[in-house]
């Protein structure tokens, strides 16, 4: 990313967190062979794609990928990096403005796409256990 576009994010509002998140693309792609593959759209039209891939009820890698808007952006993979190494439990707690206080700031008016980035991790989480409880059944 070129400096002209980090200085326009951190003028918008985007914490220099945010902006570094956003230069490193990170955690953007997909996941081969996925446990779980869920996708959201936003009231906005954005739409989020998340792969966890899960063994004994910990999140051991994620991915996402998107069509949107940087908030969209930094929020998916903040909630990537934030769950990787967690147990199914401790992600579920994940919240939009966790989602916000990781990434250190997002501008006002993109805490939508934090909380579109907490959605889909729940739908994820829900699917799972779905699946893992028909598994069992």
């Amino acid at each position: 990313m070129d400096d002209m576009r980090k200085e326009l994010l951190k003028a918008l509002g985007y914490s220099e967190k945010a902006v570094d998140v956003l230069d490193a693309e990170l955690h953007y792609g997909e996941l081969d062979g996925p446990t779980i593959s869920v996708r959201h759209q936003a009231g906005c039209g954005d739409v989020l794609m998340l792969d966890l891939r899960i063994e004994e009820n910990i999140i051991r890698d994620a991915a996402f990928r998107f069509v949107g808007c940087s908030g969209l952006q930094a929020s998916a993979s903040g909630v990537a990096e934030m769950v990787i190494g967690k147990s199914i439990d401790e992600a579920e707690r994940i919240e939009m403005q966790d989602i916000v206080d990781w990434l250190e700031g997002l501008p006002r008016n993109k805490f939508e796409c934090a909380e579109a980035s907490s959605i889909t991790l729940h739908k994820a989480i829900a699917e799972y256990r779905a699946r893992t409880k028909m598994a069992d059944s």
